[in-house]
């Protein structure tokens, strides 16, 4: 009841062959694993509309004259922000509270535990994204490159020719089609179409780039700054630019600040690689001044520092990437659940895509490894 609430209170109204069609701007439905939809390219939302019928439940509406048909809502799912994207509801009926895939979380671990991994070289990579081509992507500090891969069997993507770059890449965030590139002391904006080097950032307060992450619809980017241990706020200097500014910064009181993961728009974490802890902050809008709080601290289970990126779940699992510690997964009051005990990895990085397979980047083995737990969501 609480969910159809929310969506009445977000909704428009647009008439198409004289039917009603509840809609909400900016936003899209994004399932978080595999749904039963369809993907249209090259069709304006006008045209996708007048392709709806009787079968269609919800309707995505990219800004690049792409169409997503849902016949049926998934079970899992996040409320997307993207500017001038519109959800359609052509039925008008509106999705229950997303669902928890695999409350178990002892069947979830024995399944990856024991599933066997895919694995890929690269020389001492850093984060991993997955981009709007379905490429999983990370940055090899060793090689001062960009490399992309095909996520389904970790095999390279060859064209076109990733970057070189003129440093050690510590850092790799995506937004609106580009990647975000961390150096020391500046970030590369690269068009993830065709490598084309749209920006260099940078301030005098950027020290040891770390996390990335973007806010008010890609208005404000944040930036973990780990060597200073500050937080740095900066602002993007028109609506479709990817171009950023400096504005302000908040010190925090723990030392390098690493990972950054995205809650809303006045909320977000950030993990401590110095103390492997987790820090909330919010604040209200509008507001340069956020409220840190410790969330969550894996100090007593992983002593030596090492905390460097935290993945939350659909279940609401927090996934804390601590080095040789693997990753270590806690529930939302920071008990601590399980971890993943495949042997000699040294996480970096762990991301979640559908069906949870997960995606490790292992810093001092100089690799990737997928692990497919066989599961249908």
């Amino acid at each position: 009841m609480l969910v159809n609430i929310l969506f009445n209170l977000l909704l428009f109204i647009v008439i198409v062959n004289s039917i009603k069609i509840p809609f909400i701007n900016n936003t899209i439905l994004k399932p978080t694993f595999s749904s039963n939809s369809i993907i249209i390219q090259n069709h304006t939302c006008k045209q996708c509309l007048c392709m709806l019928n009787s079968s269609y439940i919800a309707l995505n509406c990219f800004p690049n004259n792409t169409c997503q048909f849902f016949y049926t809502f998934p079970n899992t799912y996040q409320i997307q922000t993207i500017p001038t994207a519109r959800l359609y509801f052509p039925k008008q009926i509106y999705p229950n509270a997303s669902q928890c895939c695999m409350p178990d979380t002892q069947s979830l671990l024995n399944k990856l535990n024991t599933a066997i991994p895919t694995y890929a070289s690269v020389p001492s990579p850093r984060c991993l994204i997955l981009d709007n081509h379905g490429y999983l992507v990370t940055v090899s500090q060793t090689n001062n490159s960009l490399v992309r891969f095909y996520s389904t069997n970790l095999t390279i993507v060859s064209q076109p020719p990733s970057p070189n770059f003129p440093d050690s890449p510590l850092n790799l965030a995506f937004y609106n089609d580009a990647y975000y590139v961390g150096f020391e002391y500046f970030i590369l904006v690269i068009d993830s179409n065709n490598f084309t080097l749209l920006h260099n950032i940078t301030t005098s307060s950027l020290s040891g780039t770390r996390d990335m992450i973007f806010l008010n619809n890609g208005q404000m980017m944040v930036v973990a700054s780990t060597d200073n241990a500050f937080l740095l706020f900066f602002n993007r200097s028109n609506i479709v630019s990817t171009n950023y500014t400096f504005v302000y910064q908040q010190s925090v009181s723990y030392t390098n600040p690493h990972g950054l993961w995205y809650i809303n728009d006045t909320s977000f974490y950030v993990t401590s690689w110095g103390n492997n802890a987790i820090y909330s902050y919010s604040a209200k809008k509008n507001s340069t001044l956020w409220t840190e709080k410790l969330l969550l601290n894996a100090g007593p289970i992983a002593p030596s520092p090492y905390g460097s990126h935290l993945t939350i779940d659909g279940c609401k699992r927090y996934w804390f990437s601590l080095g040789t510690y693997d990753v270590l997964i806690f529930d939302s009051y920071g008990l601590f659940l399980g971890n993943i005990t495949q042997t000699n990895y040294t996480v970096f990085h762990a991301i979640i895509a559908n069906n949870y397979v997960v995606y490790l980047s292992d810093n001092q083995f100089n690799r990737i490894i997928r692990i497919d737990p066989n599961i249908q969501c």
